[in-house]
């Protein structure tokens, strides 16, 4: 796994294959595909070789809070932050590896004990996840275009919408060109609201 994400590190998702990760692990295609039977099972361990790095050990799943769901939802933006194209490696992957379900299930027993009556924990926890794994996306994009230069040509002269926009309303560009970390918690909060105690 860390050849692997070394690999896209240096090269980008898009151009990992599990035959150009044996040849840069110096193996022979066929020993990989021993442990990965194709790309899909590749990035599934790319995943959760990414959830191993949230560290959890401080999460009191007896004493369940609201700002204890916040805190794994922060984490795990942080570890895909770690690793180039992490929201796109983790999106969609379902790993069912150790560190992706103790992640999992660490969610779900604290809305478990949080969420109001009429919502399932399951329920929040996925919601939860794809909100955190979407922003993680768009964040690690607008942070390429920064990277290359292409960020300030793109939002020099926006086009203008045509209507009114409502007083106090942000857009993407300001929500991913301001505190990022403000506003990814604030979707948190959104999402939280009235579903919590």
């Amino acid at each position: 796994m860390a050849i692997a994400h070394e690999y896209v590190a240096e090269h980008g998702l898009d151009a990992l294959t599990v035959r150009r990760l044996a040849v840069a692990a110096d193996v022979t295609p066929g020993a990989l595909y021993k442990h990965f039977r194709n790309q899909r099972d590749l990035r599934r361990a790319m995943a959760d070789a990414v959830y191993d790095t949230i560290d959890l050990s401080d999460i009191d799943i007896t004493a369940p809070t609201v700002e204890q769901v916040i805190t794994c939802c922060v984490r795990l933006r942080a570890a895909m932050l770690q690793f180039r194209d992490g929201g796109r490696i983790v999106a969609g992957s379902y790993s069912p590896f150790a560190a992706t379900v103790a992640l999992g299930t660490t969610l779900r027993t604290l809305l478990h004990a949080v969420a109001l009556p009429s919502f399932d924990a399951g329920d929040l926890a996925y919601v939860l996840r794809n909100y955190t794994v979407g922003f993680v996306i768009e964040e690690q994009a607008y942070l390429g275009l920064v990277a290359t230069g292409e960020w300030d040509d793109l939002v020099r002269n926006p086009p203008s919408p045509g209507g009114a926009e409502p007083a106090g309303a942000s857009d993407a560009i300001a929500i991913l060109g301001s505190d990022r970390d403000r506003r990814f918690r604030a979707g948190i909060e959104a999402i939280l609201a009235g579903t919590v105690i």
